[in-house]
C-alpha cells in the first residue's frame, strides 16, 4: 500500500493543496452567527459530550486550528471547522477563520479532504459519500481518472474507492445497516447492484427477520432471484439454513398389531389364516371402521 503523506495544517491553510494560494493568508475572527454550515455533507457533527470536550480545550488553550471558510453571495460558508464553530458558539467567543477564494469543486475537495485527513473514526457511509463528492469534484475539473486520483491521495486501491462509492446507491435504511454492522460492507456493495425495488424488499425482509445474517455469496445469489419477493426470500434463506420446505407426505403403507384387530372380529382366527386371507380381512375391518366413523360425524 502506498504511504500516505499527510500535509501540515499550515500547508492546507496556505492553499498549497487546492491550487495556488498565498502563504500570508490572514486569520480573522468572525462571530459564529455570521458563519453558515453546509448541511448537505457526508460528515456527522460531534455528539454533545465530544463537543463539550472540544469547547473545554478551546477555553483552556484557545482555538489552535482556524476554520476554513469561503465567502459566497455575501455569506461565510464553513468548509472545515463546523465543530470548532459550534464549540466557540457554546463559549460565546468569536471563531478564528481563514477565508479561501475557491470554486465550488475546490470547496468540495477542501471540505472532504480536511475531514478525511483529520478524522479517524469515520463510518462507511461517511467515506462513501465523501469519495463520491470528491469524484464529482475531480470530474468537474476535467480529471478523467478521478477515482485513481482519490486512491492515490489516501493510499487506497482504486477497487476499494469504487466499492465505497457504490454504497451511495443504497437507500438510507440499508446504508444505516452497513454503518451499524448488521450488513457487512461487501454485502452492501453486492446489494447496491440491485434495483431500488429489490433493495427495498431486502430492507423490509431484514427488518422483519433481524436474526438473518447475509454473506457475500448469499448476496450474489439473491441477485439471480430478481425480482425479489418475500416468498422467494423465505425459500432462499430456509434452504441456506438447511431447512427445506416441508413436502406433504402421503400414506403408502400401514402396519397394525394383530391384537388390535382381534377386538374387531372375534370369529376370525389369524393363526389358521393365510397371508392373503389376513390381508383381505384387514381391508374389510378398515372399511367397516371408516364407515362407522363417518356415520358418527
Amino acid at each position: 500500500m502506498k504511504t500516505q503523506q499527510i500535509p501540515t495544517l499550515e500547508q492546507a491553510f496556505a492553499g498549497t493543496l487546492f491550487g495556488s494560494g498565498s502563504t500570508e493568508e490572514q486569520i480573522i475572527e468572525i462571530d459564529p452567527s455570521e458563519l453558515q454550515e453546509i448541511t448537505d455533507q457526508p460528515f456527522r457533527v460531534y455528539k454533545s459530550d465530544k463537543l463539550s470536550d472540544l469547547a473545554d480545550s478551546i477555553r483552556e488553550n484557545g482555538q489552535q486550528q482556524p476554520c476554513i471558510v469561503r465567502k459566497k453571495d455575501g455569506k461565510y460558508i464553513i468548509l472545515s471547522g463546523r465543530n470548532r464553530k459550534r464549540a466557540c458558539e457554546m463559549l460565546g467567543c468569536k471563531v478564528k477563520c481563514i477565508v479561501k477564494e475557491c470554486s465550488d469543486a475546490e470547496a468540495d475537495l477542501i471540505l472532504t479532504d480536511t475531514n478525511l485527513y483529520q478524522r479517524h473514526e469515520l463510518l462507511p457511509s461517511e467515506l462513501a459519500h465523501a469519495y463520491a463528492m470528491q469524484k464529482a469534484a475531480y470530474e468537474s475539473k476535467g480529471e478523467r481518472k478521478s477515482t485513481a486520483a482519490i486512491a492515490d491521495s489516501y493510499g487506497e486501491t482504486v477497487k476499494n474507492i469504487q466499492r465505497y462509492i457504490k454504497l451511495t446507491k443504497l437507500p438510507k435504511e440499508l446504508l444505516d445497516m452497513v454503518d451499524s454492522g448488521q450488513l457487512p460492507l461487501m454485502v452492501g456493495v453486492e446489494i447496491s447492484n440491485m434495483t431500488e425495488s429489490d433493495m427495498d424488499t431486502i430492507f423490509l425482509y431484514l427488518s422483519d427477520n433481524p436474526g438473518i445474517n447475509i454473506s457475500v455469496e448469499q448476496a450474489k445469489g439473491l441477485r439471480n432471484l430478481a425480482p425479489l419477493t418475500e416468498e422467494k426470500l423465505n425459500q432462499f434463506f430456509d434452504q441456506k439454513r438447511g431447512k427445506p420446505k416441508k413436502e406433504k407426505k402421503f400414506v403408502t403403507s400401514i402396519s397394525v398389531k394383530i391384537n388390535y384387530l382381534e377386538g374387531m372380529d372375534n370369529n376370525f382366527r389369524y393363526e389358521d389364516a393365510s397371508k392373503g386371507e389376513i390381508q383381505e380381512h384387514v381391508l374389510d375391518c378398515l372399511a367397516d371402521y371408516f364407515k362407522h366413523k363417518e356415520a358418527l360425524q
